[in-house]
């Protein structure tokens, strides 16, 4: 008995909420008109707190009020309290801002929910999703967080390239770009659903893929450099967040990338390989305003591989959805037949009678490790920022602490 249950996000720090009941604006809309499309899963409530309650009258509230008219089968509610216990199976996703998920959390799962979808990151800081485990494991909940970028096509195949791989230890850089316009768009994001900073809100799909796929973890993290041409921008009220972040991890002890692979349950072709791979470092590079794709860029020594997101087929695709709807944030084009996946391995899973989560994905420890890594590279590349040193790169050690003194120009 599926429940879903998107949340319109809302503009943190801002006068009040002000996103639209659109999949231009809200993650909550866009997850579910893709499950009210699914043939694998049946709705039956929505809650939506903001339209239903101080937002009654609000922007976008209209084109709340059509969509509940067009359909009549489902029960719209104000909170999570209004919905009946279940004593049976029960499904619920949760879309709502990053602050709010580990009480929404809390909530759904003392109506019963035995299998809980939660957007990424899962919450604001390591601690909460450690709090998070341990209700989860009390109660026998199954939990996905929609790390999307861990079952596309282009991880898996780059995954596959590294295992069948003979030669020597690959470096490997994980690049994701946005498509926002410098200036008014940007802002408002970055004041709005972005406002936990680029490393939670951006990177932390890169981080994912870092600590499940690649092998790393807080820990190995020896020294954090930061690109001289990274940028900073200021949001106005005292804080800054990054329009353009690149960093290197150096790794000590080395990050070993087979056993990831094998540890996540990922399927790779000729995974049979008996070759392993460690790697001593590991770049990111995230923009803003440079596009709407993703890579992963990987030297062999011997030649290089670039796999990509999307690809020609799915970038037209894109571009003609784009067209019909100028306004849809174009990386939820991008991400949509990944998320897609991510939910549909989850409900045939679940009728299965499976235990846990599908192989493959991201689970609440998958998510912690993830947060611990954000958690410290936000300090440290804003440690760098802040050193007062002109040029670049900056490099900061974990082993330094949060002291901006401690980054060092090199």
């Amino acid at each position: 008995k599926p429940v879903a249950i998107p949340l319109a996000g809302h503009a943190a720090g801002a006068s009040g909420p002000s996103l639209l009941w659109r999949a231009e604006e809200a993650m909550g809309w866009f997850h579910l008109t893709q499950l009210l499309a699914s043939d694998h899963v049946a709705v039956n409530n929505v809650i939506e707190p903001w339209f239903l309650g101080k937002g009654r009258n609000s922007p976008g509230s209209a084109a709340f009020i059509t969509f509940q008219r067009e359909h009549p089968e489902l029960s719209f509610l104000e909170s999570v309290e209004e919905l009946p216990f279940s004593s049976g199976p029960l499904l619920a996703l949760i879309a709502g801002r990053t602050h709010d998920a580990p009480e929404l959390f809390a909530s759904i799962v003392a109506k019963g929910a035995t299998h809980v979808y939660i957007e990424k990151p899962g919450a604001q800081s390591a601690v909460q999703l450690e709090e998070m485990i341990k209700l989860a494991t009390r109660q026998k909940v199954a939990v996905v967080v929609g790390y999307n970028k861990n079952v596309a096509r282009y991880t898996l195949d780059c995954a596959a390239a590294i295992q069948r791989h003979q030669g020597i230890a690959p470096t490997v850089t994980l690049q994701h770009c946005n498509a926002f316009k410098p200036g008014k768009e940007l802002l408002d994001f970055m004041c709005g659903p972005g406002r936990e900073g680029m490393v939670h809100n951006m990177c932390c799909h890169e981080l994912a893929l870092m600590t499940t796929i690649f092998g790393v973890n807080q820990q190995s993290v020896q020294r954090v450099v930061l690109d001289a041409d990274s940028k900073l921008v200021d949001l106005g009220d005292g804080s800054s967040d990054w329009e353009k972040l690149g960093f290197t991890l150096e790794l000590d002890p080395p990050a070993n990338i087979s056993a990831a692979i094998s540890a996540g349950g990922f399927i790779c072709a000729d995974q049979h390989t008996e070759s392993t791979h460690t790697l001593s470092q590991i770049r990111c590079v995230a923009d803003r305003c440079g596009g709407n794709w993703s890579a992963l860029l990987v030297d062999f020594g011997d030649y290089q591989q670039t796999f990509r997101l999307p690809d020609a087929t799915h970038e037209a695709w894109v571009a003609n959805e784009q067209r019909k709807d100028p306004n849809i944030r174009s990386y939820f084009l991008q991400q949509a037949p990944d998320y897609q996946r991510v939910k549909n391995d989850f409900v045939r899973h679940i009728a299965a009678g499976k235990p846990g989560v599908p192989a493959g994905v991201v689970d609440l420890h998958g998510a912690l490790r993830t947060l611990q890594l954000a958690d410290m590279l936000a300090t440290g590349v804003m440690c760098c920022a802040e050193s007062g040193n002109s040029g670049g790169p900056w490099t900061w050690s974990p082993s330094t602490g949060p002291q901006h003194k401690k980054a060092r120009h090199e």
